[in-house]
């Protein structure tokens, strides 16, 4: 896998628009507050995005335990926040779900730090820290414009759940897709790598089935 592959750059715009459709539930000014964190995060980070380059990324992707953190990642997210959503739009937030929504998943932030680093190397004459503060103002601006423009396009709250639950599914088989065996140059895959997939793919749907099952209990016993 390497970066003149569509798949992160297909990937990486679905958890940015994942994490505006979770923060279009949130009213504009907790918005603000997130784009104003999220700007100083980016721009803290702008140190390591300046000495990141493109043959490391490649070679970071192409290192298999790599493709497989990104993986578990990807899946965990789309069973903690896809949980989170279902919770938002049936009106059963508990604290907790109430605090996570305002956390932009972590996917959303390996994306904008991957913009970061795309800005830092077609950028040319521009101090490297001046840029990192553009950058970051400029990724955490856009984000905070997406999410209100999705609050203002889909004001209903079950369409903003349905769009997420869309993207989390997108997740999963890009997590599925990533947790697969490499072939090596000029064989087959062989039917173990599907067994493997079959097995993680039942986990994840078992994983979901149950927080379902848990959400339903919990507001059965609140009636």
């Amino acid at each position: 896998m390497t970066l003149s592959n569509g798949l992160p750059l297909v990937l990486g715009m679905a958890c940015v628009a994942l994490a505006m459709a979770q923060m279009a539930s949130l009213s504009p000014s907790r918005i603000a507050a997130v784009a104003l964190a999220l700007a100083i995060a980016l721009a803290l980070a702008g140190e390591a995005a300046s000495r990141t380059s493109v043959a490391e990324l490649d070679h970071w992707l192409s290192v298999p335990q790599r493709r497989l953190d990104l993986a578990a990642l990807l899946l965990v997210e789309a069973l903690v926040f896809g949980n989170q959503a279902i919770a938002t739009a049936q009106d059963r937030t508990t604290l907790r779900w109430r605090v996570l929504g305002l956390v932009p998943p972590p996917s959303m932030l390996i994306a904008l730090f991957l913009a970061q680093v795309w800005a830092m190397l077609v950028v040319d004459g521009v101090d490297f820290g001046t840029l990192a503060w553009e950058s970051a103002l400029v990724l955490a601006g856009l984000f905070a414009l997406g999410a209100w423009a999705l609050r203002v396009l889909l004001p209903n709250p079950v369409m903003r759940t349905g769009l997420r639950l869309w993207l989390h599914a997108a997740q999963v088989g890009a997590g599925l897709w990533l947790a697969r065996p490499l072939s090596a140059p000029g064989s087959s895959p062989t039917s173990a790598m599907w067994d493997r997939l079959a097995i993680v793919a039942l986990i994840v749907i078992s994983l979901m089935a149950l927080g379902w099952l848990w959400q339903r209990r919990t507001f059965i016993w609140n009636r």
